[in-house]
Parts: C-alpha cells; structure tokens; sequence
C-alpha cells in the first residue's frame, strides 16, 4: 500500500522519507512535544531513522498511517498525523498527531486532523475514529472537541508510559456525526 498525498487549505499531508529524518529527530527530541507520547525524546538521530521504519512497517501491516504535515508553500515537516491500531475488521482507528510548538495555536492541527478524518471516513470506510488523551492535555482535548469528537468517559491506569501508569480519556467521532458536522459547516 502506498501512502496518498493529501491537500487541504494551506496544508500538505505526505509520505515520510529520509529527507525527514533530521526535522523528526528535532520535532521527538523536543520534550514539550513528546511530554504526553507513549515515546522517551529522541537522544539519537538513529531513532528518527528507526521510527520512520516504523511508519512503513505499519503501512505495510495495515495496522496504521502516519503522515508528514508540511505548509502548502514550504516542504520542511512541521509535525506528523496519521491512524493507528487500524481494524478492518471493526471500521475503526485511533488518530495520533504532534507538531512543533512554533506552530501551536494557528489552526494547524484543526485543518490537519480534519483532512485525516476525511480520508478515514471517505476512503478507509471507518465508522469509528477514536483518541486517547492524557488528562492534562487540554490542548489535545480542545482540539478534539472543535473537531466534533464525543468524550466517553476516563480509563483508569490505561497506559503505562515513562516508568508510570497514566489515565487516559476516551474520545470518539463515529462517520455519522462527521458527516453530519461536514453538513453544518
């Protein structure tokens, strides 16, 4: 499976390649990125190079996606998107994101999220797309309610991340809804 370009706005969501790898080794290094990931920060670019395998593996597994986001005008990677924990079997995903914190607060990760919501909805056919998000990430949480996600409710110690057991909270947009927000904007 190849992964599609996809386009919205001022957006370009693209395959990673090794171009990438010292722009992903700055965005996983930085520890306000990685601060709620299930991922220590980067210390090696050799970690950039491994994660990047991670992303064809997972493609090519069909377990999951990940894209590269980079301004419409300008193909330096600022911040990555994608699905994972794909299943076919029950039409659903979860989504994951990050982005450098030059570009927090712009309405990056609104338009970004909505492009991958669209392509999961129209051309994966999921029905289910969910998240899960550390408490004291409110900006992760901000985000997901804009893009129409429902909370569902705290799942205690659900990830062990960092030497620590973490809550999580369940969020999840269902293809009807989406279609029905597409509708009212």
């Amino acid at each position: 499976m190849e992964l599609p370009i996809l386009s919205a706005g001022k957006l370009i969501l693209r395959p990673i390649t090794e171009k990438d790898t010292a722009a992903l080794f700055r965005l996983y290094s930085n520890q306000e990125v990685t601060h709620f990931m299930d991922i220590d920060a980067f210390a090696n670019i050799s970690e950039a190079t491994q994660i990047i395998t991670f992303f064809r593996e997972m493609l090519a597994s069909k377990e999951g996606m990940r894209w590269g986001i980079t301004l419409l005008d300008h193909d330096e990677l600022i911040g990555t998107c994608g699905f994972h924990r794909i299943s076919r079997t029950h039409f659903k995903a979860e989504i994951g994101y990050d982005l450098f914190p030059d570009f927090w607060g712009k309405g990056i990760m609104t338009e970004a999220a909505g492009i991958l919501l669209t392509y999961g909805y129209q051309e994966l056919q999921l029905n289910r797309i969910e998240a899960f998000v550390d408490l004291e990430n409110i900006a992760s949480s901000r985000l997901l309610t804009k893009l129409g996600f429902r909370f569902e409710g705290l799942l205690r110690d659900a990830f062990f991340e960092k030497g620590r057991f973490v809550n999580a909270q369940l969020y999840s947009l269902l293809r009807r809804e989406h279609a029905r927000e597409a509708i009212w904007e």
